[in-house]
């Protein structure tokens, strides 16, 4: 799906339609395994569940994953008081960019 660069539609910081550069939204960087709150949630977790020893695999370690494709997400940039904003597209879309 090709998406202009600008468009003009509501900020609601100004209360009015101004013009809006465009980009994708990408998701951050997921966090590194050992930070203090991924060391006590996983010392909160332990000790319960079976771990899968003595029958089928934890559904963890499955990885099951049943959606291919991702909803398309914009970040809108206002270009008269510079806040952004999001702007989810609703659909799921494989690829999305902008129009050169």
């Amino acid at each position: 799906m090709l998406i202009p660069k600008s468009l003009r539609t509501y900020c609601p910081h100004c209360n009015k339609h101004t013009n809006h550069s465009v980009s994708i939204y990408k998701t951050a960087p997921k966090r590194r395994a050992l930070s203090q709150g991924q060391r006590r949630a996983e010392r909160r977790r332990r000790g319960h569940g079976n771990k899968g020893r003595y029958s089928k695999k934890p559904i963890t370690q499955i990885k099951t994953h049943a959606k291919t494709t991702k909803k398309g997400v914009l970040t809108l940039k206002c270009s008269e008081c510079g806040k952004t904003h999001h702007r989810s597209l609703g659909q799921r879309i494989k690829k999305l960019e902008l129009k050169r």
